[in-house]
């Protein structure tokens, strides 16, 4: 397989990312959520093509204001996942480089994300980005029930 390209998330892409988050149990978002998010001009949403330009991942964030100051913006990743034969490839970190670059050209401040208590691969990863946890937020994620770690990252 030929190096992965970043491209932009349109709605002919849809179905791919459901069937991705579906296999990676990601938070369920319906295809109108994510037409919603493609319609909003905040929106970070970035995929993952191969060299037939199949999507193999995406990321879906928003740049959105600050808690902490009116003047400043922070992001928010809502998903991001690989096709699970891919995983462990480095595509994830690819996907979270590309959001991460996007931020900074958006003047981020602060990057949040919620991610289970048991996705361990995916905590190591935002750890090693510099991901640090925040609180734990009982009982967030309902399909399965489970509780979520709230992170973030200074840019």
């Amino acid at each position: 397989m030929a190096e992965p390209r970043i491209r932009p998330i349109e709605s002919s892409h849809i179905a791919d990312l459901i069937r991705i988050a579906d296999e990676t149990n990601l938070n369920h978002w319906s295809a109108a959520g994510y037409l919603e998010e493609l319609r909003n001009p905040h929106s970070i949403m970035l995929r993952l093509a191969d060299d037939e330009n199949q999507t193999i991942g995406f990321v879906v964030g928003r740049i959105v204001a600050s808690n902490d100051d009116d003047s400043s913006v922070d992001a928010e990743i809502y998903n991001i996942g690989v096709t699970e034969p891919l995983l462990g490839r480095g595509l994830g970190q690819t996907l979270l480089d590309s959001f991460i670059d996007k931020c900074l050209d958006a003047g981020v401040r602060a990057i949040w994300l919620e991610v289970r208590c048991s996705n361990l691969r995916a905590i190591r990863i935002y750890e090693r980005n510099g991901f640090e946890s925040i609180s734990i937020r009982r009982d967030l994620y309902k399909e399965p029930r489970e509780d979520g770690i709230l992170m973030r990252r200074s840019l």
